[in-house]
This record gives C-alpha cells, structure tokens and sequence, in this order.
C-alpha cells in the first residue's frame, strides 16, 4: 500500500481495543502513527511497541478530550512529533447511558466534550495543513447508538457526530473527505464478560455475529485508499443488518 507510505495518522483512544487495532493496520499500510490515551500509559506503549517490533513507526501522546486546552496540546504534540497530520481517525468515545432525569450535569459536560467537541477541536487545529497538502482524510468513529433513541447522552452526542461528519464533509471538500465508520456493539474481550447481553446482541444481528475490531480497521485503512477519494460525508454502518427497520412481530393470537 505505497499510496499511503510515510504519512501520519492520530488515532485517539488508540491505547487499546478498536483504536489500538487500527494504529496497526495503518502502520501495516505504511504510515506513522500517533497513539492517543488518556490515563492507559502502559497500555499506549504495548501497542507502541508492537508497531515498532514489526517495524513501524509510533509514539504515544497523552490528552484528556474532556479538556479544551488537553485536547489542543495532543494535536500540537503530534505534529512537533510527527510532522503534518494527513489523516485523524476520532475514534475515542466514553460511553454512559444514564437517563436524562439522573444524568449529573458534569457527565453531560464531560461525554459531549470527549464524543463531539474534541473531534471537533482536533479537526480545526489539523484540517487547515491537510487543506494546504492537498490531500487529507478525517474518519469519525460513530455508533448505532445515534439511530436511537434509548443511549442517553452517548446516543445524542453520537448523532450529532453524524451531523458533524456532513457538515464538514461539505465544508472541507475536495482537499479533506469525512466519513464515519457506524460499528453496532463490537466484538472485544470486554463484550465476552458479559455473554448474555452478547448473546442477544448476536441474535438480534442478521449476520449471525458481531462485528470485530479488525473489520473496523480495515475499512478506516480503505478510506485512506484511492479507491475511496469519492466517497465523503457518509455514515458507514457495520452492524450485520443489525439497524435495518423491521416490522415488529407483535405475537398476536389468530386462534
């Protein structure tokens, strides 16, 4: 994948699960990678380290996305780092589900600040040196949380993401294209401790499973491709069919 070589990727939340696989398969696609975490040190520098055993280039970074000023010193330390930034992935996203009637005003603070306003900042401290490149590609992490209506703040600051992703889809074009990758509940060693709620997650999938992380990773790796310079402004659901509507089945007694 030489079209990719020698370019630098941030992936926030890349310290482990989704994001850590993707900071992977993009240093396998020939770029180097700048590896957001929050609190995991060691965790950022396993996944560091096995980018630079298999013969990559990493560095680890440290920010809290629920902060303005954390959020703005990541991109800065990135690119001092690194050099131009040509592709963010925004993959980072807290989630909690508590109703609107208990949520505490600091949670709501603090979830639309890591899931929507730091994607947010990132993108206008970066975009503007992809725009002067030439080249540029942003991809937003979402959820199928934004199709509902029962995630709380998660499902709202996802769906606004969405609406993020549109907007500067059109205002960033045709230097940048922003497009979000839409897992349903995904595949991960946290999803396996809680094999009821999988088990149904997997029942209520047409394909039959749930979606991985490395299915994730390779479709942020397309993006980046040629392949993929017309596609932006697009939500991308992997969900198995998962979201498709369906008439309910209301078990209604014919006899």
């Amino acid at each position: 994948m030489t079209d990719l070589a020698g370019k630098v990727a941030l992936i926030t939340g890349a310290s482990s699960g989704t994001g850590a696989e993707i900071a992977r398969a993009f240093s396998h696609a020939g770029m180097q990678v700048a590896v957001h975490y929050r609190s995991e040190a060691g965790a950022a520098k396993r996944v560091v380290d096995t980018i630079r055993d298999e013969g990559g280039t990493a560095v680890a970074f440290q920010a809290d996305l629920a902060d303005a000023a954390s959020t703005r010193d990541l991109a800065t330390a990135a690119v001092e780092r690194l050099g131009t930034i040509s592709v963010l992935v925004n993959n980072a996203g807290p989630f909690i589900d508590t109703p609107f009637l208990k949520l505490k005003e600091r949670d709501w603070d603090a979830m639309l600040a890591a899931n929507l306003k730091a994607p947010y900042l990132l993108v206008q401290a970066l975009a503007p040196a992809m725009i002067e490149q030439g080249w540029g590609r942003i991809i937003n992490l979402g959820a199928t949380s934004a199709l509902v209506r029962s995630h709380g703040i998660y499902g709202l600051a996802k769906a606004a993401l969405l609406h993020l992703t549109e907007s500067l889809a059109l205002e960033l074009a045709p230097a940048i294209t922003v497009n979000a990758i839409i897992p349903s509940q995904i595949a991960s060693a946290r999803t396996d401790t809680m094999p009821v709620y999988k088990n149904a997650a997997i029942a209520g999938t047409p394909m039959g499973r749930l979606v991985t992380e490395s299915e994730i990773a390779k479709m942020a790796v397309l993006l980046c491709r040629p392949d993929f310079d017309f596609m932006t402004g697009r939500p991308i659901l992997l969900d198995g069919g998962r979201a498709l509507p369906q008439f309910p089945r209301l078990k209604i007694d014919e006899a």
